[in-house]
């Protein structure tokens, strides 16, 4: 599959196991789980179609457990904590358009329509996701050691960094 027809299928998948999966008759178990079969047949592909998506994700989106594929991150529907508790590293970033650095400097990252805060490793991958909505976004520094030695619980689910929010005192415009 070419790398445009797995991007759009990466998308559907991601807004039904994310989003909505009624809109693809699908019930998610507590953790988002759903048939894979089920999912394939929603998407009207073949799961060898699904599977390539989750292989070829380079920052683990999806997974397959036994013969049920769930969203690792992201979700706006209600389902459990994804990912394990950690200690995050020392810094995380994040990157947010220029309209809304004022307002999160005042009152911190929150989920905004999901359930946690998204942060990356590097400045790089920050700007890539800030991209999404404004062209040139701020790339925020997270003094993630600090946000989790005063009690904020971080979780890793692939490639990313969740927390349920970053209150302002560990947030930073990254120079």
């Amino acid at each position: 599959m070419n790398r445009d027809r797995r991007v759009k299928l990466s998308r559907r998948m991601s807004y039904l196991l994310r989003h909505n999966p009624a809109a693809g008759n699908l019930r998610p178990d507590e953790r988002g789980r759903v048939d894979l079969g089920e999912l394939a047949e929603a998407l009207g592909v073949p799961e060898e179609a699904v599977r390539e998506v989750v292989a070829r994700d380079p920052k683990g989106r999806f997974v397959i457990e036994r013969n049920a594929i769930r969203a690792t991150y992201g979700h706006s529907i209600d389902v459990e904590a994804p990912g394990e508790a950690v200690q995050p590293p020392a810094v995380l970033y994040h990157g947010t358009p220029r309209r809304a650095v004022e307002a999160i400097l005042r009152e911190g990252l929150r989920p905004m329509g999901r359930q946690m805060v998204h942060l990356s490793v590097t400045r790089q991958e920050a700007r890539v996701v800030g991209r999404r909505r404004d062209t040139e976004p701020v790339i925020l520094r997270i003094d993630a050691r600090a946000a989790h030695d005063a009690g904020i619980e971080f979780r890793r689910s692939g490639s990313v960094y969740l927390a349920p929010r970053v209150p302002p005192e560990f947030i930073a415009v990254d120079s």
